[in-house]
């Protein structure tokens, strides 16, 4: 039997990568992802890495090699049975290999499974964000991105001929599909993991393939790097946008749709695009150029896409702020009809792909925001509903502030008011700065004055100021 044929009697392969899929769609890990492949398909730890990984036998014997030849290390010995003996317990790997095992999964021995972890768990963090990728450090990056992305590189390595050879060929190609692969993974932590662990990581995802890009001159992998520096920047800017001012967030958001320029491609463009229009709407900030973007967006295409969905959510979010109601419910609905005509892979929660939390996330918010609660009730349930509420901490007060906004619309000042401060209470302090207390003020001032005048109203606004001051 061949080895990528079974996994077991029950559990062919594709149930492992279907297992990987559904794990990686709820804000796991990659080793998360690994256990739950482990536990469903009883397979090695080192056999489920790579089944999330993506990688076949052959492929991961092929970078392995690779790791080790960058390092001098002699790797004659290595050949896909061997891999396949360490996967099925058979034997173990020496030192050198076991280092290049966890350097390809980015990962450490005992999450491969040998040997187990005795340290001392790690004290909480302290500091927030603003500790771990400072400002400065934003905007510096920013500036260089900028000046890299204005000018094509001057430096090359590789020739088209020297990626062609069998030798470095496969090397460089094999590269930038492991720099694809980062950045498809790291689009399904983008509303799960913290900011900062998030952005420092996307930060050096970028030094990659800056570095790379000045490597080669091969135009199809030239167009390729692109669009990931692409992606990855829409990753930082949509991230910042959850915690930082406009200044740091649109400055991201024009590096990447330099990058999607240089890239040709269209269907990155209109994706950043889109997220473009969203944060002008939870930054408040230029709400006619939100709608352009988004316009932007749902004109991709002559099929529906993840990209024109996302359009017609922000223009929905838009047009609720400008408190134009029928315009409104017109765009959530023509994003919900257009959304039952993706293909199932555009509905993945990969940072890409519009998923159904994402959906409706946005048809709930941008009804509540219009006034609509009652319409947006039922939608606000389903997204609770879905598990993917459980990592994203955002989202989930965002939509703890729409309904404290449809007590305020019912009248009920008093738990309202206690639903917004039991909210901000719960928030990781990382967020406290950003689209939260946007929203919160946003409810806040367009309250009716009698509400406003009101003893309740005053002490959340307080309790909100004081400790936004002390964040």
């Amino acid at each position: 039997m061949m080895i990528e044929q079974l996994t077991e009697a029950r559990h062919s392969i594709s149930c492992a990568r279907r297992t990987a899929r559904e794990a990686k769609a709820t804000g796991a890990s990659d080793y998360e992802a690994a256990l739950a492949v482990r536990r469903h398909c009883g397979l090695s730890l080192l056999r489920a890495h790579r089944i999330v990984h993506g990688y076949t036998l052959v492929e991961a014997v092929d970078m392995l090699k690779e790791i080790l030849r960058e390092r001098d290390t002699p790797a004659e010995g290595l050949a896909h049975q061997r891999m396949s003996q360490w996967e099925c317990g058979q034997d173990t790997p020496s030192p050198h290999y076991l280092d290049a095992l966890c350097f390809l999964y980015r990962t450490r021995p005992d999450r491969l499974g040998f040997g187990h972890d005795y340290s001392e768990p790690d004290p909480a963090p302290t500091r927030g964000v603003e500790d771990a990728v400072d400002r400065r450090h934003f905007m510096s990056l920013a500036a260089a991105g900028a000046m890299f992305m204005s000018a094509p590189p001057a430096l090359s390595g590789w020739s088209n001929a020297e990626l062609e050879r069998p030798g470095g060929g496969r090397a460089a190609t094999a590269y930038v599909g492991l720099l694809e692969e980062l950045t498809e993974q790291s689009g399904y932590g983008l509303y799960t993991t913290p900011p900062a662990e998030f952005i420092p990581s996307r930060m050096i995802d970028l030094a990659r393939i800056e570095a790379c890009l000045l490597a080669t001159e091969s135009e199809d992998a030239r167009c390729r790097l692109h669009r990931m520096f692409a992606k990855n920047a829409g990753f930082i800017a949509i991230r910042l946008n959850d915690i930082a001012g406009p200044a740091e967030t649109f400055e991201w958001f024009r590096i990447a749709r330099l990058a999607a320029d240089r890239a040709e491609d269209a269907t990155v463009a209109a994706w950043v695009a889109g997220h473009v229009g969203d944060a002008c709407t939870c930054q408040r900030h230029g709400y006619p150029a939100g709608l352009t973007a988004a316009q932007k967006a749902q004109a991709t295409g002559t099929t529906a896409n993840p990209a024109a969905v996302l359009g017609y959510l922000v223009e929905a979010g838009i047009q609720a702020r400008l408190g134009r109601r029928r315009e409104t419910i017109g765009a959530v609905r023509h994003a919900d009809r257009m959304f039952d005509e993706l293909p199932s892979d555009a509905t993945a929660a990969d940072g890409v792909g519009v998923s159904e939390y994402l959906l409706r996330w946005h048809q709930a918010n941008a009804l509540a925001a219009a006034g609509a609660h009652r319409a947006a009730e039922p939608l606000r349930k389903r997204v609770l509903e879905l598990p993917f509420i459980r990592h994203d901490e955002i989202g989930k007060a965002l939509l703890d502030l729409d309904e404290a906004a449809a007590h305020f619309a019912e009248g009920e000042v008093e738990l309202a008011c206690h639903t917004i401060g039991s909210t901000w209470q719960r928030l990781p302090g990382e967020f406290r700065t950003g689209q939260v207390p946007r929203r919160a003020f946003e409810i806040l001032d367009g309250l009716r004055p009698a509400h406003a005048a009101t003893p309740a109203v005053a002490d959340v606004r307080e309790q909100l100021t004081v400790r936004a001051a002390q964040k």
